[in-house]
């Protein structure tokens, strides 16, 4: 009986001894298999091909290598990168968020970056509340210098609010005539290098008026505000006009500087608003009306009609598409400010600058005569309803000079 008990002994030692080499085998195996799978996934990310680097890594699954575990970190930021060059930031996020999961401190300040790009692009199309979401977003990630960007987006969404009572309306076909001389006017202010061999062109856009000192004729003149040249650089291109003509079909020329104010907003006791352009081809009075520059002032042309208004018309950048289409505040009063600059009730906001102030005289209410009396120069107390403009008799005999001249 003894001996039965012995010889069982035995057996179960030799059965546990075999076990354990059959698990030390296994493990072997496993490690060797482990090894090759994060040997393949090395030699792909060398090569940049960090889907399939991964693929290996992932199928590896040995939890107790720390460098493993680091690799696939790696892989995802490598994989987020990609995709974020290519501005897929939905995607990019998707792979940043797998490595923070894994406690990456990384990953964090990427997606923090990736959230400021979102917002900017969502505030270039001015969807301002979801700008807002988003630089909050990477704000709680500690992206600094948002500071300003927060505080721009929060501005735009309090003008938005003062927008409810504003009496600016489109330009159409049955406005009247003095809005249809008005057109775009974009000014390069600077290239911007990407690389050695790419490049992009800043600009900034303005209002600009076609005109002329006598009645059906062709025009190769546009008024604007000296401010919307102050940083043109000719080094970055050439500026451009654009207008419709009465078909609706866009015309482009290309303006050269003939006289500027040199407006300095620290001198504005002496300097006004005002420039003078040429166009390097004349628009046709069919195809344009362009509005009469004459000498007498709105405050003159006021003492003389009893019945007047003033106008204002551009490319007001927080309404109608955001500057896309052509405004006008229909009605307004303007009154003298001082030698160089008046100012109105219109309503206007950036892309305005350079637009037409217009007094609308009347003797019966039936028949209206348009007067060009300034143009836009900037906002009071920075409230868009309140503009200051740079009345145009100031300059108008050296105006005159040029035109007649040319």
């Amino acid at each position: 009986m003894k001996v039965k008990l012995q010889e069982r002994v035995v057996t179960l030692k030799n059965y546990s001894i075999l076990q354990n080499k059959l698990f030390l085998v296994s493990l072997l195996t496993i490690n060797l298999f482990s090894s090759t799978l994060i040997q393949k996934g090395d030699k792909e990310f060398l090569q940049e091909n960090y889907t399939k680097a991964l693929h290996y890594y992932l199928k590896a699954d040995d939890t107790t290598q720390v460098k493993l575990k680091y690799r696939i970190i790696q892989s995802y930021l490598r994989i987020g990168d990609n995709f974020n060059k290519l501005k897929n930031y939905d995607t990019a996020l998707k792979w940043y968020k797998k490595a923070a999961k894994l406690k990456n401190r990384n990953a964090l300040t990427k997606m923090g970056v990736i959230y400021e790009h979102k917002a900017d692009i969502y505030k270039k199309l001015h969807k301002y509340k979801k700008a807002l979401v988003f630089y909050e977003k990477a704000l709680k990630l500690k992206n600094k210098n948002l500071k300003n960007k927060i505080l721009s987006v929060e501005k735009s969404l309090a003008h938005q609010k003062k927008l409810a009572g504003d009496t600016r309306v489109l330009v159409t076909k049955d406005s009247p005539s003095w809005t249809h001389s008005i057109g775009k006017l974009i000014i390069p202010t600077k290239l911007e290098f990407l690389s050695k061999t790419k490049y992009k062109t800043n600009h900034k856009k303005c209002s600009a008026t076609l005109i002329n000192l006598e009645n059906n004729k062709n025009s190769r003149f546009i008024i604007t505000a000296s401010h919307c040249l102050s940083k043109f650089n000719p080094k970055a291109g050439q500026i451009k006009f654009i207008i419709k003509n009465k078909q609706e079909k866009m015309i482009y020329r290309i303006a050269k500087i003939e006289l500027n104010s040199n407006f300095n907003i620290k001198k504005m006791k002496t300097t006004t608003d005002i420039a003078l352009l040429s166009l390097n081809r004349s628009i046709v009075y069919k195809d344009v009306k362009p509005l009469l520059f004459k000498e007498h002032s709105f405050s003159t042309l006021q003492n003389k009609y009893r019945n007047s208004f003033g106008s204002l018309g551009g490319f007001s950048s927080d309404i109608a598409e955001f500057g896309a289409k052509l405004t006008y505040d229909p009605k307004c009063k303007l009154t003298e400010y001082s030698r160089t600059y008046s100012s109105s009730t219109c309503k206007g906001f950036k892309g305005s600058s350079g637009g037409p102030i217009v007094l609308t005289t009347t003797k019966d209410n039936k028949t209206f005569h348009y007067h060009f009396v300034g143009v836009v120069s900037h906002f009071k107390n920075t409230k868009f309803e309140n503009i200051f403009f740079a009345p145009h008799h100031l300059l108008y005999y050296k105006i005159q000079n040029i035109i007649k001249n040319y």
